[in-house]
C-alpha cells in the first residue's frame, strides 16, 4: 500500500525547517532538529524530504533566489549619485528600496539565511556577491560627482567593510525583529547613517 503524505504534515515540515535554517545556518541545521521543530520522527521526516538539500530548496527554491537577486539589482540600479540619495530623490531609486523592503519583510527567515546563514550551500556566496556589486555602485556613483576620482586599496577595502556591515545589519534586523514597524524603523535608521557615512567619506 502507498505511503499517504499529507500536505500540512509537509507545509509544517516547512516551516520548521525554515525556522531552523534561520536559527542555526545551513551547515549547522540537521534533519533530526527540524524533525524535532516540527513534532515528527526524524525516521517519518526521510518519508517526505530525502535529504536536507532536498528540504532547503523547498524552503528557498531558485526562482525565489532569481526574484530576489532581480530585485537587489533594480535597486542597484536604480540609485542616482550620492547628493540625491541622501535625499532619497530619484523616485525611481524610492519605489525600488520599498518593493525591496517589502520582499524582505514578507520573506523574512528566507533573508536571513541566504544573507547570512547560506554557508556550505548552493547560494554561499550571495551575501560577498551583493557587497561587491554595492561597492561597484558605490564607487560609479562618486566617480560621476568627481570624474577621475582615484579608488585605492585602502579606500576599497573600507567601502567592502562598510557594505558588509550594511548586509550583515539588515539580517541582524530581520532577525531579531518580527515587527513591521520596528524593521523598517532600523533599517530606514541606519540607511540614514550609511548614505551620510558615504558622503563624508568621499567629501
Amino acid at each position: 500500500m502507498p505511503q499517504v503524505l499529507k500536505d500540512d504534515v509537509a507545509r509544517n515540515i516547512r516551516s520548521a525547517a525554515l525556522r531552523v535554517f534561520a536559527q542555526a545556518g545551513y551547515e549547522g541545521a540537521t534533519m533530526a532538529a527540524i524533525a524535532k521543530g516540527a513534532g515528527l520522527s526524524t525516521g517519518n521526516l526521510y518519508r517526505y524530504y530525502g535529504s536536507k538539500d532536498i528540504l532547503f530548496d523547498s524552503v528557498i527554491d531558485r526562482p525565489f533566489v532569481h526574484r530576489f537577486r532581480r530585485l537587489l539589482r533594480r535597486q542597484i540600479a536604480s540609485a542616482r549619485g550620492a547628493a540625491e540619495l541622501l535625499h532619497l530623490a530619484p523616485p525611481s531609486y524610492v519605489a525600488a528600496s520599498n518593493e525591496l523592503l517589502r520582499f524582505c519583510i514578507d520573506h523574512r527567515l528566507q533573508i536571513v539565511v541566504l544573507l547570512g546563514k547560506a554557508q556550505a550551500s548552493p547560494y554561499a556566496a550571495l551575501g560577498d556577491e551583493l557587497v561587491e556589486e554595492l561597492v561597484a555602485r558605490a564607487i560609479a556613483h562618486f566617480r560621476e560627482l568627481t570624474p577621475g576620482l582615484r579608488i585605492n586599496a585602502p579606500l576599497r577595502l573600507v567601502l567592502e567593510q562598510i557594505y558588509r556591515s550594511l548586509v550583515a545589519t539588515m539580517v541582524r534586523t530581520l532577525d531579531r525583529y518580527e515587527d513591521e514597524q520596528q524593521i523598517r524603523e532600523g533599517v530606514t535608521a541606519y540607511a540614514r547613517f550609511h548614505l551620510a557615512g558615504l558622503a563624508a567619506l568621499f567629501k
